[in-house]
């Protein structure tokens, strides 16, 4: 069976949540595409109606972050999240935002107990991939007019680190060829190439918008390709593997002998942006 991580491993990823953030930055800076993914999504968009807004797999509030100004004055965002450690930084990023703010660290799942149409905007940026079953009751409590707008990864998505990473785990016998990274498999349940599919099940209107990006880390700035890895290291690596210093050393040593010949560490960061609207009811699913 593929292996997709649990909510332990989860939660013992992203529960610094300043680390987190310093994972986001170094993404920002690294970036050939300097354009904000999140402003990309909402342009042109009128959400200027929308008073009730659904934040889901929320962390500290990126997305919330930008509505700033686009919503109803009146508006209240709620962020869904499975960590209470990013309760404070969410509320935060609200008011930043300019608008009322609630938080749940009860996780996304409580989604299936609120009443249809509840809410005109609902927002996921890098997390639907970890619950894509929900995609049903996401569609039931949007309002008819509202506007569902997730942004996910291509399974392209640090290409390079993977294959970097399967090769060491093969020259050391802990990788089949037909065997897959947790990152290949999370990101495979909601990804570019098959989330249109996905949410034309319920939604009567899906479009897309392509996003570019490659991080390019200098020799110089080689440590900041492994902190990068440091802090995502169990996407790609299970239990077992993660207690082998091996691997890590190993790596460590190909990413530095890279820096040493002057050449820069390049990833692949393709994402993606969905706009579905026109939820379909049950019925219409079937």
């Amino acid at each position: 069976m593929a292996e997709v991580l649990n909510k332990n491993q989860i939660s013992r990823i992203f529960s610094d949540a300043q680390k987190h953030q310093r994972i986001g930055q170094i993404i920002r800076r690294f970036s050939t595409n300097k354009d904000d993914i999140r402003q990309t999504a909402l342009r042109n968009l009128d959400l200027s109606g929308s008073r009730n807004v659904l934040d889901l797999g929320c962390a500290f509030g990126a997305f919330t972050e930008t509505l700033k100004g686009r919503l109803h004055p009146r508006a209240i965002i709620t962020g869904l999240d499975m960590l209470d450690e990013y309760e404070s930084f969410f509320l935060d990023a609200c008011r930043r935002a300019g608008y009322a703010g609630e938080f749940s660290a009860r996780g996304v799942e409580q989604i299936i107990k609120y009443p249809a149409t509840s809410y005109d905007l609902i927002i996921c940026s890098y997390a639907l991939y970890f619950f894509p079953d929900l995609l049903g009751d996401i569609a039931r409590v949007l309002a008819g007019e509202g506007l569902f707008i997730t942004i996910t990864h291509s399974e392209a998505d640090m290409r390079e680190l993977v294959d970097m990473i399967k090769k060491i785990l093969k020259q050391n016998n802990l990788l089949t060829d037909n065997q897959t990274l947790p990152i290949e498999n999370i990101v495979g349940r909601f990804s570019a190439q098959n989330g249109a599919a996905l949410l034309q099940k319920h939604f009567g209107s899906v479009q897309s918008i392509d996003f570019k990006n490659t991080l390019i880390f200098p020799p110089q700035e080689i440590n900041h390709f492994l902190e990068y890895f440091h802090f995502k290291q169990l996407f790609f690596l299970n239990e077992a593997q993660a207690k082998k210093q091996v691997i890590i050393d190993q790596l460590a040593r190909e990413i530095q002998s890279t820096a040493q010949k002057g050449k820069s560490i390049n990833m692949c960061k393709d994402d993606i942006i969905f706009i579905a609207s026109q939820p379909l009811t049950a019925k219409e699913n079937t």
